[in-house]
């Protein structure tokens, strides 16, 4: 049995698979705010005792016993962590590997002082240069490691694996899907404060980057545009009636990108950012071919955010539900299911061990 944990900045979500010889039977699932729903949400003040108060009520509601819990993989978040793929010469030596990519990724990754902690996995040969290896490298600092270990030993845990957002994200469709031969896929977490990118292919490189624009600014942008409540505003934005994007859509004037200032929304925003970051990747990678965008995240219950974003990067585009692919029959029961997509990931990470 294994656990994924995510610890969000607006929900904790636990996803509890079970590992057979015909895949992945989801045994349990569930998520729980982590800020106090009688007041407003702000992400700048979230109390860790509220967190932690969060996380044993859902244990408790999930008849999960933290102390019977053998495979536990939870994740450092994008700001807590560095991730790069490199090139290093192939040896068979793993510890000339790990000393040598010590010292390059020093000169790549920007680390707070000196207490830096690193891990590595090797993707494989590269195939436009058979004397070097890629290698995923993921960096951190002892301190971050020891905040987050703190954070699963007071929800009652022993420490288990601590593998990154990002690559949870990715994981949770490619464990299972795998990567595409050419070109690459494109993954978005849409998260409560941030949205979390990643771009990776058989041939092509991974790369992973933070977008500081997530449900919170879309909700936000409905409270100062209808004047309701942060909670009225949080029911409409997932709602059948909320139609914003519907409208955007239907404007032949924004197909070219001709955007008035005015008219410019939080949504035209986000997908600057994702072009953006994009136009950076094919600049560094020569990769240019993106086969779709997977959109997971509690926000991709958003009505036509998918068309919105495939409209607007002219890259095909689908909400992908992390939870379908595995055996379960409860499916009447789950509402935003894209919500558990680095849970599954994290849980996936940890069944494979």
């Amino acid at each position: 049995m294994s656990i994924g944990i995510d610890i969000g900045r607006y929900q904790i979500k636990i996803v509890q698979l079970q590992k057979t010889p015909k895949g992945y039977n989801l045994q349990n699932f569930g998520m729980e705010p982590v800020f106090d729903v009688e007041k407003e949400y702000d992400p700048e003040r979230l109390d860790e005792d509220v967190i932690i108060a969060a996380a044993e009520r859902l244990l408790t509601r999930l008849k999960i016993n933290p102390r019977r819990v053998k495979v536990l993989t939870t994740g450092l978040s994008n700001q807590h962590s560095s991730i790069r793929q490199m090139k290093m010469i192939n040896t068979d030596d793993e510890e000339e590997l790990a000393s040598a990519l010590q010292f390059e990724a020093r000169k790549h990754i920007a680390m707070d002082g000196t207490d830096a902690l690193m891990d590595f996995q090797i993707l494989g040969e590269d195939p436009r240069e058979m004397d070097k290896l890629n290698v995923l490298l993921v960096a951190s600092t002892q301190r971050n490691l020891a905040n987050h270990l703190k954070m699963v030993k007071n929800f009652g845990f022993r420490p288990g694996i601590v593998d990154s957002e990002a690559i949870a994200v990715a994981n949770s469709y490619v464990i299972e899907h795998g990567l595409p031969e050419d070109g690459a896929n494109v993954f978005l977490n849409i998260g409560a404060v941030s949205s979390t990118l990643v771009v990776w292919g058989r041939q092509a490189p991974f790369f992973t980057r933070d977008i500081q624009i997530g449900g919170h600014h879309f909700t936000k942008q409905i409270v100062e545009k209808k004047e309701i409540t942060y909670q009225e505003a949080e029911k409409l934005k997932c709602s059948d009636s909320f139609d914003e994007l519907t409208q955007k859509l239907s404007n032949p004037e924004q197909k070219d990108f001709t955007v008035s200032v005015a008219e410019h929304t939080i949504y035209d925003n986000l997908v600057d950012e994702i072009r953006r970051s994009l136009r950076f990747y094919i600049k560094e990678s020569n990769e240019s071919y993106f086969h779709k965008i997977l959109l997971v995240g509690a926000s991709t219950s958003i009505k036509n955010i998918d068309t919105f974003v495939s409209n607007r990067l002219n890259v095909p585009a689908e909400v992908y539900n992390p939870l379908a692919q595995l055996h379960h029959d409860m499916h009447a029961d789950i509402s935003d299911p894209g919500a558990y997509a680095v849970a599954v990931g994290y849980a996936m990470r940890g069944a494979l061990e």
